[in-house]
């Protein structure tokens, strides 16, 4: 069985690299990303210390993660179709032109 100080430096690491992301870039659509990576290391923390604590029990963990990334993913593509009908670009310090819409 793998430790789970393993799982916790990974999901450190991952974390980390979705602040820097979304940190370090203007574009939107890579700010996005970087947040779906973030959100991807609390699923991984979360999901070692539900396993850790209920004995191998977390199906009904996993289906809440799934069921929100699921509605996350569907308003994600809903604002990336309603920005691009404006034909904007998508830097984010660009986008308080919409305000004039």
């Amino acid at each position: 069985m793998i430790p789970a100080n393993y799982f916790l430096a990974v999901s450190f690491a991952i974390f980390t690299i979705g602040v820097v992301g979304i940190a370090v870039t203007r574009n939107f659509l890579i700010m996005i990303l970087s947040a779906e990576i973030s959100l991807a290391a609390a699923t991984l923390l979360a999901a070692t210390f539900f396993y850790y604590n209920t004995y191998g029990n977390i199906l009904m963990l996993l289906f809440a993660i799934w069921t929100i990334a699921a509605a996350e993913a569907i308003t994600l593509v809903a604002f990336y179709r309603y920005l691009s009908k404006f034909e904007t670009s998508m830097d984010v310090t660009k986008l308080s032109k919409l305000k004039e819409r």
